[in-house]
């Protein structure tokens, strides 16, 4: 069972595709998101967004602040500027 994260600049979609959780830089401190997540809209701080597919890799990129919404095991990050680790 899978999320689908959307990973989003003004300038390009930067990653969509399915992943087993989220951790993202929510603006009280980092957050988790696994499948089954309760509805939720947040702002989002500076630092790592970590996501982990189904074979278990993790891949980690740095967001600049933005939006964070959780809804229908659906992830969608809104940023301003994001930069691969």
């Amino acid at each position: 069972m899978t999320l689908i994260l959307k990973v989003v600049t003004p300038d390009e979609v930067c990653f969509e595709g399915p992943v087993v959780s989220v951790v993202a830089p929510g603006a009280e401190g980092y957050l988790g998101v696994l499948r089954g997540h309760a509805p939720l809209v947040t702002t989002m701080g500076k630092g790592k967004l970590v996501y982990r597919d189904a074979a278990g890799k993790t891949e980690t990129l740095r967001v600049d602040g933005g939006f964070f919404q959780v809804l229908k095991n659906r992830v969608l990050v809104l940023t301003d500027k994001v930069l691969r680790s």
